[in-house]
């Protein structure tokens, strides 16, 4: 009995001794070498830790690109307003109107021509209310606006055939005149040239905040934007009014395409 506990104690004693051995080996062969060149896996992690430290950085920049350009479609909203006693004579009155305007512009023979109803009103006219009586209908209000489009006309020809088309239809009884607007038919080609200048921006951008805060600009991160926005030319009323007295003179001018990006990127410290 005494043989035997003494063997069970000697066991539990060298276990633990082969356990602590083990344990420092472990030790010893998962710290690194203290002496000479570290290894090419220590190199390895060392860079990703760095790495992973600069692409946590970003500078944010935006930039705007903006291109002019000469338009080659025109849209004219221009109709009739009538009043009459009854909403039949009313309704009659604004068709028999617009007929005359509608085949005076469609004689000129413009290729490229399209006109669509825009608006179509119908209201009743009230006097003024009595003392204790309702307003009474006196009568009706009707009007009818066509939008008038003329796509990829020559630029020099734009202004003398938006006058054409106008003076047409104020000579055949028009009588509203909403304006007119000069815009690009087909906007894709110049929306992406100010697209790409305010990319072109932004970078230039980037690397002036680089190098004025003393760091070295990396790879893109993210970028952000939209096609260009076209700003059509825009002619209020006016036009109509001077329509009435003489022939219109029109100068469409130039149209302005513009674009904003905004754009991350990632540097690092000299």
């Amino acid at each position: 009995m005494a043989m035997a506990k003494l063997l069970r104690t000697g066991s539990r004693l060298a276990g633990v001794v082969i356990g602590k051995m083990s344990f420092l080996s472990l030790r010893a062969a998962s710290k690194p070498k203290a002496e000479g060149k570290p290894s090419a896996e220590n190199d390895n992690a060392l860079a990703n830790i760095v790495l992973e430290e600069q692409l946590g950085e970003l500078i944010t920049t935006s930039g705007q690109g903006q291109i002019v350009a000469k338009p080659d479609a025109m849209r004219a909203e221009l109709g009739v307003e009538v009043r009459a006693k009854t909403l039949d004579g009313a309704q009659t009155e604004l068709a028999r109107k617009m007929a005359l305007v509608t085949s005076a512009i469609e004689k000129l023979g413009l290729e490229g021509l399209t006109m669509q109803t825009a608006t179509l009103q119908l209201q009743p006219i009230q006097d003024e209310p009595a003392a204790g009586r309702a307003p009474k209908i006196v009568g009706y209000r009707a009007r009818n606006t066509l939008s008038i489009t003329l796509r990829l006309a020559e630029t020099e020809e734009l202004g003398a055939q938006a006058a054409r088309v106008v003076d047409a239809g104020v000579g055949a009884g028009a009588n509203v005149v909403q304006g007119i607007s000069f815009l690009l038919a087909r906007p894709e080609e110049a929306q992406a040239k100010a697209l790409h200048l305010a990319a072109v921006d932004a970078e230039r951008n980037a690397k002036i905040l680089a190098a004025t805060s003393g760091v070295r600009l990396l790879s893109l991160h993210s970028v952000e934007g939209a096609p260009g926005r076209v700003s059509p030319i825009f002619m209020g009323d006016g036009v109509g009014i001077a329509s009435l007295k003489l022939a219109t003179t029109i100068e469409p001018g130039d149209l302005t395409i513009s674009a904003t990006v905004m754009a991350r990127f990632h540097f690092s410290k000299l």
